[in-house]
């Protein structure tokens, strides 16, 4: 199985990749619009993206160039730190960090977002990169309308595991990666693309 060609999208060269795609279908033009519109609302506001994962413990955080939390819409340069489990009180270790790189909005009819494994923000230029996945890596968001249907999807590229990190992290980050590791898995995207296009 290969990965999807699909415009804006980085080619897979090596390591796994994933295409995830959720899509809700409706009656009519005026009724598709409205759902998409709250669909936007929704992938914008990316401190509440894992309400809509039921299933799925993984905890959202938009934050700037300082790693501060913030409420609005996101740019780039901003930072999403991820927690893939529940875990009370935890440290800056326990958590994911991934930069957005890059906002499209100039399609009416499609918005993309795409981020990278990152440092912890504010300390560009030290440390080491702080998620289960290479620099290499990258998830890009995307939501779309077509004349019957609204869709969310989400696509990973070059996934490898992060290796550039203490022993103790990289062999961590390799069972993350291969969703075997105990009380931490793998972001489930599904359940979050499906509930993001649930609005009934």
């Amino acid at each position: 199985m290969k990965a999807k060609k699909v415009p804006g999208i980085p080619m897979q060269v090596k390591g796994s990749f994933h295409d995830t795609e959720s899509i809700q279908k409706f009656d009519n033009a005026d009724e598709i619009e409205v759902k998409y519109n709250i669909l936007k609302e929704r992938f914008f506001e990316i401190n509440k993206w894992g309400n809509y994962s039921r299933e799925n413990n993984a905890e959202f955080t938009l934050c700037d160039s300082s790693g501060q939390q913030i409420n609005r819409p996101p740019i780039i340069g901003d930072y999403i730190k991820i927690l893939l489990s529940e875990i009370k009180n935890p440290g800056i270790n326990d958590y994911q960090w991934v930069r957005i790189d890059m906002i499209d909005k100039t399609n009416p009819n499609r918005i993309m977002m795409q981020c990278r494994p990152s440092k912890v923000p504010g300390n560009e230029f030290a440390g080491k990169t702080v998620h289960f996945q290479s620099a290499a890596s990258t998830s890009t968001f995307v939501i779309s309308k077509g004349s019957n249907y609204i869709k969310m999807a989400i696509y990973g590229r070059n996934e490898k595991a992060n290796q550039n990190t203490d022993l103790f992290s990289s062999l961590k980050n390799i069972f993350i990666s291969l969703g075997r590791m105990v009380g931490s898995s793998k972001i489930n995207w599904k359940q979050l693309a499906d509930g993001m296009v649930s609005l009934k």
